[in-house]
């Protein structure tokens, strides 16, 4: 009879709960943004027994946060950015609701031109965003509130444009794990090398962006355990910035294995690949790869997958050949009109292709004959009009040919070849899924293939079907 009681009381709690007014409730999530808050919601509407973890109060008129705001709101996850939220009308108490249950705080993109004095009081917290707000000196990060929050942040995301000096008080971030950087103030050149003093051995993932930057910072050198980095769109790098000394080279084993130096002014591949030898990924997007020639790559690269997008390429790069691991290439949004018989017969390994949104017009019918292990081709938004006759020489057959986007001819003269492989691919137990539309017919090619095509006169040639046969 107890228990009966006490489970009647606990559904009446439930039952009372409410979503705070001007918000949205679904699925632990209470939707606030975009709604032209300029106070935070009342939260007692969710009641004591609310399992709601995530408040979203983004893209709002947000300019104060005082000890009443998160009062009932014992949210793990809060994003706050897109205010106007000022770090002087953000009181000592703000966080008073979240201080043991808040882990990921966003508040990026305000008008905080120095840490709040209520993060502090933050118990729990482990990500952390602070980025595009007026914060412009090392200051701007006081020592005792880094210091403070320490011992549980393992994320943290600043940088704006107007930053004019490195905060030194990031080294109290001791189990710091994930860092990015986005933007630092146009006199900001060059870090330090001990720019990553205190989580040297702790990082496992960087990220510096959108910064006047000249030279890949000494200091990651340091990084004992980083496996990821993105150093993107800091186009006052160059080919010189990339210098071997700025990676962590030197330790045991090796662990960095995804790199990315995307809009970074290069014009070759960067020498230092050869030294990075637990390297799998590899992305050199929005660079003009002028000089990629087959001397551009030097010593063993052990990439597996590559991305070359919107490199300014007219041609596939006979310097691929030299990656012997590749699996993966992304060749789009470049110019490249023709591929050759022979541009990819060294890439025996390769399993996607992708050139996707491309000046692709034409392929030779033998550029995929030593493509044995191609699973994948993404054709997407090309030029190209006929499905590639290349495809007839591929043994096994792909699983996956998308020609999404491209004005494909659809003809008996041009498909009954498709249909006899299509046929062949499935009888072998590989079959091929072909996916697109045709420019000719209102029909997508799969349709084409297998409806219209046993119907053309040299189909039936060619499976010894009598003319009088309609199918």
């Amino acid at each position: 009879m107890m228990r009966l009681i006490l489970l009647s009381a606990l559904i009446g709690v439930v039952a009372s709960a409410s979503c705070p007014t001007g918000c949205s409730c679904r699925n632990r999530y209470v939707d606030c943004s975009g709604r032209r808050h300029t106070t935070m919601p009342d939260f007692s509407s969710l009641g004591v027994a609310s399992n709601y973890d995530t408040l979203d109060m983004r893209n709002n008129n947000l300019t104060t946060l005082d000890n009443a705001s998160f009062v009932g709101a014992p949210f793990e996850t809060v994003y706050l950015s897109h205010n106007n939220l000022a770090d002087r009308f953000i009181s000592a108490g703000a966080f008073e609701g979240l201080v043991d249950s808040v882990k990921i705080l966003d508040l990026g993109f305000n008008n905080i031109q120095k840490l709040p004095t209520a993060l502090k009081e933050l118990n729990m917290v482990e990500e952390l965003d602070v980025s595009h707000n007026p914060m412009r000196f090392s200051n701007s990060f006081p020592a005792d509130i880094m210091r403070a929050m320490g011992d549980t942040i393992t994320a943290f995301t600043f940088g704006n444009n107007q930053l004019v000096s490195w905060p030194e008080s990031l080294n109290h971030f001791v189990q710091l794990q994930k860092l990015h950087v986005d933007q630092l103030g146009s006199f900001m050149q060059v870090l330090t090398p001990e720019a990553f003093h205190g989580f040297e051995t702790t990082l496992l993932y960087l990220k510096i962006e959108n910064t006047n930057l000249i030279a890949v910072p000494i200091g990651i050198s340091k990084l004992k355990n980083l496996e990821e980095l993105h150093f993107d769109d800091n186009p006052q790098i160059t080919d010189k910035g990339v210098l071997i000394q700025s990676f962590p080279l030197k330790f045991e084993p090796p662990k960095l294995r995804i790199v990315s130096l995307d809009g970074d002014g290069l014009t070759k591949f960067p020498p230092v690949l050869k030294y990075l030898r637990a390297l799998d990924k590899l992305s050199l997007d929005r660079n003009l790869l002028d000089f990629l020639s087959d001397a551009s790559i030097e010593g063993n690269v052990t990439a597996t997958e590559l991305s070359l997008v919107n490199c300014g390429l007219d041609r596939i790069p006979g310097a691929l050949s030299d990656l012997h691991y590749l699996t993966h290439l992304d060749l789009s949004q470049n110019d490249i009109k023709t591929i050759e018989h022979n541009d990819l017969e060294n890439l025996p390994t390769l399993e996607q292709l992708v050139i996707q949104n491309a000046s692709l017009e034409y392929i030779s019918n033998n550029a995929f004959a030593a493509l044995h292990h191609l699973v994948s081709l993404d054709l997407r938004l090309t030029n190209l009009k006929q499905v590639p006759n290349a495809l007839n020489l591929m043994h096994p057959c792909p699983a996956k040919v998308d020609l999404i986007g491209n004005k494909v001819d659809c003809m008996c003269e041009t498909l009954v070849w498709l249909a006899t492989k299509t046929e062949w691919c499935q009888a072998q137990g590989s079959p091929m899924d072909i996916t697109g539309d045709c420019d000719t017919i209102d029909s997508t090619v799969k349709n084409y293939v297998t409806k219209y095509i046993p119907n053309c006169p040299q189909y039936k040639v060619d499976h010894n079907i009598a003319p009088y046969n309609h199918g």
